[in-house]
């Protein structure tokens, strides 16, 4: 890069792009779960019931993902897990909320597409550049949250 270019680059404002390369990414990453047929909180509710590691009652479920949802979407958590229940993509066993084969079936083609969304994200970066990317924003987060500190 020449020093023109990087000059150019160094001025411009960190908070319009992040901002503008989350509500993009974001906004693709959500179209890819709806082609597959889920919302972005039926994906969480999927991706933790299938996680052998934790089992989860409904509530704990709730509790859980509510804030996030609370956050990106905005959408309640319980009607999410009954529109999975009614799918047949999640039941009740023992209390314990577990995964079917639909709900199986939904997130592995949920996964192909954010797969595919992810690389077409990245077409344009060497992986030496999405690591400096990804490298650069944490040292701003980390950056923010030291001095609120301070």
């Amino acid at each position: 890069m020449d020093a023109e270019t990087k000059a150019a680059l160094v001025g411009q404002p960190i908070g319009y792009w992040a901002g503008e390369a989350y509500r993009r990414v974001s906004a693709r990453l959500i179209a890819s779960l709806g082609e597959a047929g889920l919302s972005q909180p039926q994906w969480w509710v999927l991706g933790r019931v299938e996680d052998s590691a934790r089992s989860w009652t409904r509530d704990e479920l709730i509790n859980e993902l509510q804030p996030y949802s609370d956050v990106e979407e905005g959408r309640a958590l319980a009607a999410e897990l009954d529109e999975l229940a009614d799918r047949a993509a999640v039941r009740v066993v023992d209390e314990r909320l577990v995964i079917t084969p639909t709900g199986s079936e939904l997130l592995e083609a949920a996964r192909a597409n954010n797969g595919a969304a992810h690389r077409a994200m990245r077409s344009q970066l060497s992986d030496d550049e999405y690591a400096a990317m990804i490298d650069g924003l944490q040292k701003i987060v980390g950056a923010l949250d030291a001095g609120r500190d301070s």
